[in-house]
Order: structure tokens, then C-alpha cells, then sequence
């Protein structure tokens, strides 16, 4: 235990004085080398929240609203608990919505290229530690934890994970920490900290880019959704007494005012409030403010300072 624990701190240590970006190659020699070898953290926690214990938050892709809720599926699910139906996404394209959801600001990213933010800007994640609440990502083909390129599946070339997609991979501040890349993972620790009872208190987790509806339709991306979803609101390892989740979308697939599908489940959603719909204006500062007030975290000092909360 003591050598695991000075293992980490070493390692935290090493990779503080600059952004890691050794973990970027594809090659499957090097894959294989950094998956053998990368950290991986599974952190828990017992902070208790006002309102939630446990936050998921699981984002699809490029859906209006109109098209998103005349999916069966996904219409479905909004009758499993709160619909958010004036929720709006901030911007075009992906990534600085992504980018906006962790810091509170795009920090002036406007497109989806390779972006780093410099070490000194802060996220959600700095909130949540300060105050003891364990966190992780899981993004769905990561081909290992703290991978920061884009990876394609190895047998068919199809586009898997793609860096964009992930809220705090933009950030320095995360990047450089050797312990905070170990806690963004793939879907294969998010099965296996399931299992085990580990799951952290704050989640984001992101599906592949067919599961999502990038590359494919609303149709499979509400498939994928209410499958998986509904698995787990089934299972008491992750559906612990109040957990809130957020099913939402990124962005509109049309410019304009970019409302978009949300819908709030999980246990911190009382029986009576299943199958109903909230007309407040919301959008993705709201959800950085909803977790900072439930913790009692503070702010980030942008704009989630006086945006307004889910509850």
C-alpha cells in the first residue's frame, strides 16, 4: 500500500511541470507498451450532496430537439423522469461545448482542432477535489487510460474515440497531472469499477462515435441510450440512493438557437417528478452550477457565476 501511494505521488510529481503529450501514438506497438504500463485510478468517496450523493452526466451528439424527443427511445426515457424541454446547447461545433461544461467557458476555443489551455485555467474537477468528491471520466474505445489522441477502431478503421469528445482533455491543468489522467477512462474500468462497487460521485461519460449518433442516427444513439441507461438504473451498484443523471446532447444539428434534448433520472428524482418537464431555461453552465451548489464547491469565477440551477 505505502509503495502504490508513493508510486503515485512520484508520478504525480514528474508530470506537473508540463502538459503530458507522450500518450498520443496509435501505432500498436505503442498502444499496447502504454496500456501495460499507464495509470489507472478508480477513487470513491461519501460527500454528501444537497440534493444528489452520485452525478452522471451521458452526452449524445448533433440532435435538435424537435428530432431527438420523436425518437421512441428517447422519448421513452423522458417519461422515466424530469424533461429539460428549454435546454440549450452553447455553440457550434463539439468541442468547445465539451470544452464549456468542465470550465464554465470555451476559453475562446471555436472549432474542433487540437487545443491546449494553459495550466493555470481551473475546471470542475479542481472544485470537486478541494472538497473530497472523487471523479472520473469514461469515454467509450479509449484505447487506455490518459490516452490524448484520437483513436479508430483497429479492425474496421471506424472512427472510435475522438479527443474533442472528452470535456477535460483540452486543459493542461488535467493533462499535466499524471493522477488526473488516470482517472479518464474507457468502458471496459467503467464495467470493471461497476462491478467492484467503485464508481466515483461525479461521472461524465461519453459513447463511442457510432453509439452517440455522430456517424450514425438518432435512432441508434437513442438505442444505445435507453439500453444502457436503463441497465443501469437497474443496478444498486450504480443507482445508489440519490444519483442524478443527465442525458443530453451536445449540440443542435442546425445553427440557430440550438435547443436540445435533456432529461434528468436516477433515484434523486422523487416518483412523483417521473414523467414530468421543467420550461426553465437551462443550458450546459447550468450543470457546472447545479454541482457546484449541491457540494457546496464554490465557483470557477466565469460563467457559472450566477447561471441558475437545476434545482
Amino acid at each position: 500500500m505505502i509503495a502504490t501511494q508513493l508510486s503515485v505521488a512520484l508520478l504525480s510529481l514528474l508530470s506537473t511541470a508540463a502538459a503530458q503529450t507522450q500518450y498520443t501514438s496509435t501505432a500498436a506497438a505503442a498502444v499496447a507498451a502504454a496500456r501495460a504500463t499507464a495509470l489507472t485510478l478508480s477513487p470513491t468517496s461519501n460527500v454528501a450532496g444537497k440534493t444528489f450523493d452520485r452525478f452522471v452526466q451521458i452526452w449524445l451528439e448533433n440532435v435538435d430537439y424537435a428530432k431527438a424527443i420523436a425518437d421512441p427511445n428517447l422519448a421513452y426515457l423522458a417519461t422515466q423522469g424530469i424533461s429539460l424541454t428549454n435546454y440549450f446547447a452553447r455553440t457550434h461545433p463539439s468541442q468547445p461545448n465539451y470544452v464549456a461544461v468542465a470550465g464554465a467557458s470555451q476559453h475562446g476555443i471555436t472549432d474542433n482542432n487540437f487545443r491546449r489551455l494553459d495550466s493555470s485555467i481551473k475546471t470542475v474537477v479542481h472544485l470537486l477535489e478541494d472538497k473530497g468528491v472523487s471523479w472520473s471520466l469514461y469515454q467509450e474505445d479509449l484505447p487506455y487510460s490518459g490516452f490524448q489522441g484520437d483513436y479508430k477502431n483497429q479492425l474496421t478503421g471506424a472512427n472510435a474515440y475522438v479527443r474533442k469528445h472528452n470535456p477535460l482533455m483540452s486543459y493542461d491543468s488535467v493533462t499535466s497531472s499524471a493522477t488526473r489522467l488516470a482517472k479518464c477512462k474507457n468502458f471496459t474500468m467503467f464495467e470493471r469499477d461497476l462491478a467492484n462497487n467503485q464508481l466515483p460521485q461525479w461521472m461524465f461519460i461519453t459513447p463511442n462515435m457510432t453509439n452517440n449518433g455522430h456517424d450514425t442516427s438518432v435512432t441508434v444513439a437513442g438505442r444505445w441510450a435507453r439500453s444502457f441507461i436503463t441497465r443501469l438504473l437497474a443496478n444498486s451498484n450504480f443507482n445508489i440512493p440519490k444519483t442524478l443523471v443527465m442525458l443530453t446532447f451536445d449540440e443542435g444539428s442546425t445553427f440557430g438557437t440550438n435547443k436540445v434534448y435533456a432529461v434528468l433520472l436516477g433515484s434523486a428524482v422523487p416518483s412523483a417528478k417521473k414523467g414530468t418537464t421543467n420550461s426553465t431555461q437551462y443550458g450546459h453552465y447550468s450543470v457546472i452550477k447545479t454541482v457546484e451548489d449541491n457540494w457546496s464547491l464554490g465557483n470557477l469565477g466565469q460563467n457559472d457565476v450566477g447561471e441558475r440551477a437545476f434545482f
